[in-house]
């Protein structure tokens, strides 16, 4: 029985619930070609379960070890996907590699440039109910101070993460795709996904749809006034979550609310030296290392920005937009939260249960 697994860890904000949903809707075709998704619906917990960090409310003791078996199990090529591997420590990628030690071992990683990456992750933050400022943001991510930049550069930062993933590993085993440049399709971050994986594009035919576009700076603004007023309100946050991802995920632009090319969050100008200091540093990595390199490495330079060009601040957006774009925001969170089904009350033995466990 021939075994490969490939370790797809990220990083975050770089497509990585595309792939997985992609892998997922083609389980049946792929394995017809020797190709597995092990656990689909599990390996998430299991990515969680390997870094020691919390998935929601679910108890993950023992879903990586669960995952590995499973993956062991398969005659051919298993690919395990979840972009929190990226943040695993030195010890906790040295057990994930270890784990399949009788298997031809390949790790992917996926890369962009800081003018792309660091707007994604203030936009992520604010889907997770942070209202601070774009400006707050970026001075913590170049001090590198508080646990939100600390997981950022822990789980982004190039030349880290893949120390971290490669030990032991010859580098034809380390795959790193760098997005090209601009708005990429579906289709063409998939076909770099294959490139690496080592798999035909066509044993995947049916799509999932497209990646969900990133906030404007309209969006952002009614984002944060919503997560200002429900910070002074007692809420479930983890349903909010849920309900904001759903009504983005499904938006459409209102007249007046925002949305075109000058409506876009980008990278402060001022600091294009600092990015391209970094971006030297991960280039020279990158060609130093040997790793197989999948794009072109020139793309993850980030865009200069043009001298005649006015920034637009995500921090100053245009008042009556933001509130047409919170209220439109708000009416989708309402109809979706409408349509939840309500959980089954506990019965009285999961109350018991409960109670001597010490949760009740």
């Amino acid at each position: 029985m021939s075994r490969a697994v490939y370790l797809h860890v990220g990083a975050p904000r770089t497509g990585s619930s595309y792939l997985h949903r992609r892998l997922a809707a083609n389980r049946e075709s792929l394995a017809s070609h020797g190709v597995h998704l092990p656990v689909p619906d599990g390996q998430a917990s299991a990515a969680h379960d390997l870094v020691g960090r919390r998935f929601g409310t679910s108890d993950v003791a023992g879903h990586w070890e669960h995952l590995v078996r499973a993956a062991l199990r398969v005659d051919g090529t298993a690919v395990i996907s979840h972009d929190v591997l990226a943040g695993a420590r030195g010890d906790e990628a040295r057990r994930a590699l270890g784990s399949f030690r009788d298997a031809d071992v390949h790790v992917v990683f996926v890369v962009r440039d800081l003018a792309r990456q660091l707007p994604a992750e203030w936009q992520e933050s604010l889907k997770r109910g942070r209202s601070w400022t774009y400006e707050r943001f970026l001075e913590r991510m170049v001090a590198r101070r508080g646990a939100t930049a600390q997981q950022f550069w822990r789980s982004q930062d190039i030349s880290d993460v893949l120390r971290r993933w490669t030990a032991g590993l010859e580098p034809d085993k380390v795959h790193v795709i760098v997005a090209p440049s601009g708005d990429p399709t579906p289709e063409q971050r998939w076909v770099l996904y294959c490139a690496a994986l080592g798999i035909d594009p066509a044993w995947a035919p049916s799509d999932v749809g497209q990646v969900p576009a990133p906030l404007s700076i309209t969006e952002a603004g009614a984002l944060r006034a919503v997560n200002q007023r429900l910070q002074e309100v007692e809420h479930d946050a983890v349903t909010r979550r849920r309900l904001i991802r759903t009504a983005l995920d499904t938006r459409q632009h209102s007249p007046g609310a925002g949305g075109g090319p000058d409506d876009r969050i980008t990278l402060r100008p001022d600091l294009s030296a600092w990015a391209a200091g970094i971006t030297e540093e991960w280039v020279d990595w990158l060609t130093g290392s040997g790793v197989h390199v999948i794009g072109r490495v020139e793309d993850l330079w980030s865009p200069l920005p043009d001298p005649d060009a006015v920034w637009a601040d995500p921090d100053q957006p245009d008042a009556a937009a933001v509130a047409t774009t919170a209220l439109d925001l708000l009416a989708t969170m309402t109809v979706q939260a409408t349509r939840r089904v309500p959980p089954d009350p506990p019965t009285a033995f999961a109350r018991a249960a409960r109670r001597l466990r010490g949760a009740g």
